[in-house]
């Protein structure tokens, strides 16, 4: 014989797979379920009992008195909306292997009843894209936290693609990490390495073999700051930068560089936007939207670019 508790908790488990506010459940269905799933047949008196004792947990079912048909839990911790929302930023984040969003994703459905899951098949499908190989993310991410709270240095390889579409070591680092920051739809580390002294960011999902070291790291002033000033991941000490745009896009650059840039119109056609942000990013970005964007300073960064465009191989 169960006890109360135990029928309780089967009678949730029903709930939480086979019921939502389109899929009531019946006593007499609540009762096969039993049956078939945990091999007990309880009585009526059982499962009212076992209803009662999880509305007075704080769980939210609905029961027959309130709808007329049956039983159903009527809130979840995540609701539909929200399981969505999270499996597609799993399947849309790189930096997650394509095993282990497989393994998110099944985690983040058994929130929904498997009526509810049966809705978003189709996502398996119309999200797979292009995943790291390196399945070491989350155990990065664990060390490198740890090394940050303990705010100790970092040894660690680092990966970049061969020829051959596979990640090598190219390269180890010695590094004082400070934060880790989400830029450009990938993880990446802020800190200063040894052999550099400068602020860098390395993707989290390209290293590989971090050892925690228990030299301290080296203390540094405004490194957040560099961090959240980065463009294309490229840090550094900002400067003012003047671009002058087709008005088109407009929307772009405001979500690119924030609502802080002064925005000047430039006639029907055109606007002029000035902002500071380290260089070296800006010229990737302005080369990136090169009919539309005419940067006006600083004056070397504008040469540089010039001279970029002069190598473009379209040109030869």
């Amino acid at each position: 014989m169960l006890s109360e508790k135990a029928y309780a908790l089967c009678l949730l488990e029903i709930l939480q797979e086979h019921s939502d506010t389109e899929h009531i459940l019946p006593m007499r269905e609540i009762i096969a379920k039993m049956q078939v799933i945990y091999g007990i047949r309880p009585d009526r008196r059982t499962i009212y009992a076992a209803a009662a004792l999880l509305i007075g947990l704080g769980y939210d079912l609905s029961v027959y008195e309130e709808n007329g048909v049956g039983y159903y839990l009527r809130s979840r911790p995540l609701e539909q909306s929200e399981v969505l929302l999270l499996t597609d930023a799993v399947y849309a984040f790189p930096f997650i292997s394509a095993r282990q969003t497989e393994q998110l994703v099944q985690k983040l459905q058994k929130q929904l009843s498997c009526h509810q899951r049966k809705k978003y098949r189709h996502l398996t499908i119309a999200r797979q894209q292009h995943k790291t190989d390196n399945r070491q993310v989350f155990w990065n991410i664990e060390q490198l936290d740890e090394a940050i709270t303990r705010k100790k240095k970092v040894q660690m390889d680092y990966l970049h693609y061969g020829l051959d579409k596979k990640q090598h070591i190219t390269n180890s680092h010695t590094v004082s990490p400070y934060e880790m920051t989400y830029l450009n739809e990938h993880y990446y580390l802020i800190c200063v390495p040894d052999d550099v002294p400068k602020t860098r960011l390395f993707r989290i999902d390209r290293m590989a073999n971090i050892r925690l070291l228990e030299a301290p790291r080296s203390e540094q002033l405004a490194i957040r700051q560099e961090a959240q000033d980065a463009v294309y991941a490229y840090v550094g000490a900002p400067e003012q930068i003047v671009m002058r745009c087709d008005r088109w896009i407009l929307d772009d650059v405001i979500d690119r560089f924030g609502s802080d840039v002064r925005i000047t119109g430039d006639g029907e056609e055109h606007f002029t936007a000035a902002f500071t942000a380290p260089p070296r990013g800006i010229k990737f970005w302005a080369l990136q939207y090169l009919p539309y964007v005419e940067l006006l300073q600083p004056l070397w960064l504008r040469d540089e670019i010039i001279e970029s465009i002069g190598k473009n191989k379209y040109l030869k």
